[in-house]
């Protein structure tokens, strides 16, 4: 009796521990299930707001995402989903506040569906990159939270000084401070601070400094370790027609009449008068000052966008003028600079300037004339209107420009000052083509859980 009761005893205690172990593996495997798929619940987060970049590169300044928690920036709190007013830094007082359901098929009021939480932290002059922190969890679950933190980075026309869809050439006065990149041959004397991309051949006696590499057809390291592909021009049209809707939607597009030209002057208040140009016996915009009526006057849009199928003619305001704001305007034809073009903080405010055609000096331009923008013009090239009168003296250009036929000022200026603007690297002008690959990703980790 004694040895039968011993062993039902051990029998009954060995079943015990049997079903705890199976109820401890069980639960486990549960949480294992819900940790994996709450981390790529936080994936997904990361895909979407990177397809996000990649379509708009300054979209963390343009909107708070659907599944970001709340920003505030001083006295502006703007929560998910919400068009971004604010600078270009702000903080997450409410934690993490906003929660987005996985689009799995599931219904969003379904507690089993997964969702993502994101938190963005914008580039600037130190750091060239987005970070994004990524949460995913189970539908309102506060176990099993899984956080991402990735850096990533878009790539933009705006990240090189001067880019050619043919060939290209530097004097023995040059100096040459950003990337330089040509579909054909760059000859290049003088100074290049910066790397030299040509999809031809690179000639001339160039002093490269500061670590800068010359990338052609023949050279080692050739281009093809750098830049997987030619740029194609005809794929600036994919960014043209971006701008269009970007401003038909939120933006502005200069479609209630159709005058020759449209004249913007930028207020250091943060607006823009916008007026209807006409040509003064029958002379181009770009040779005559216009005859200007029925001005109006406008925010910078949120989103960056500006478009008008006439000729624009851009300049700094007469009193108090300056860009201030992220904004680019496109033409379906040509754009006109017709005084000086200045931002109010460089670095925080930045210009792009999109003619399908030729972006143009105007003949009655200041002496000397400063103007800072990216510029791209898409089938023709950037130069002075057909000066023949006794030169200006001074130029000074920064910023960036992208051309289908080359293009240069010296038969207007003595001197021309080029200089790549250097927080382009960060803050290009809004709606700029991406060109090589979409988006370079620095690092890729897990954060604790309650980070």
């Amino acid at each position: 009796m004694v040895l039968v009761v011993v062993v039902a005893s051990m029998l009954t205690l060995l079943s015990i521990i049997l079903i705890n172990q199976v109820r401890s593996e069980s639960t486990r495997s549960v949480h294992q299930v819900y940790g994996g798929t709450s981390f790529q619940a936080a994936e997904a987060g990361v895909d979407d707001y990177v397809s996000k970049l990649v379509d708009d590169r300054l979209y963390y300044l343009h909107y708070v995402h659907p599944g970001e928690a709340t920003r505030q920036s001083g006295a502006t709190t703007v929560a998910a989903g919400g068009a971004w007013t604010g600078v270009q830094t702000w903080t997450y007082p409410n934690g993490k506040d906003a929660w987005r359901k996985v689009p799995d098929g599931c219904l969003a009021s379904d507690p089993q569906c997964y969702e993502y939480n994101i938190r963005v932290y914008p580039p600037d002059a130190t750091s060239k990159y987005v970070r994004l922190v990524a949460a995913g969890r189970k539908g309102g679950a506060t176990s099993d939270v899984r956080v991402i933190e990735t850096y990533i980075r878009p790539s933009s026309l705006a990240d090189y000084y001067r880019v050619v869809d043919g060939d290209v050439s530097w004097g023995t006065g040059a100096t040459t401070n950003g990337k330089i990149y040509a579909n054909g041959n760059i000859t290049h004397d003088g100074v290049a601070t910066a790397d030299i991309f040509a999809e031809n051949q690179i000639s001339g006696s160039v002093s490269m400094q500061n670590g800068a590499v010359k990338y052609d057809v023949d050279s080692n390291p050739n281009i093809r370790t750098k830049i997987k592909n030619p740029i194609d021009f005809t794929s600036f049209l994919t960014s043209f027609a971006d701008i269009k809707r970007a401003a038909d939607l939120d933006g502005i597009n200069m479609d209630w009449a159709s005058p020759a030209a449209w004249r913007v002057s930028f207020k250091s208040n943060g607006t823009v008068d916008i007026e209807r140009c006409s040509q003064v016996s029958g002379q181009d915009v770009a040779d005559t000052v216009p005859s200007c009526t029925g001005l109006q006057n406008f925010p910078v849009p949120a989103n960056g966008a500006m478009y008008a199928e006439q000729d624009v003619i851009v300049r700094n305001a007469p009193s108090g003028g300056g860009v201030k704001g992220r904004v680019t305007i496109a033409s379906n034809d040509d754009i006109v600079v017709a005084d000086n073009i200045t931002r109010v903080t460089v670095g925080q405010d930045v210009l792009g300037l999109v003619a399908k055609n030729n972006v143009y000096i105007a003949k009655y331009t200041p002496d000397p004339l400063t103007w800072d923008a990216g510029v791209i013009a898409q089938t023709g090239t950037w130069k002075a209107r057909d000066w023949s009168g006794t030169l200006k003296s001074l130029m000074t250009f920064r910023g960036m420009s992208a051309t289908a036929d080359g293009g240069s000022f010296a038969g207007m200026f003595v001197t021309r000052d080029y200089g790549y603007d250097e927080s382009f690297l960060w803050l290009p002008p809004p709606w700029f083509p991406v060109v090589e690959d979409a988006y370079t990703v620095l690092f890729f980790r897990e954060l604790p859980s309650g980070t």
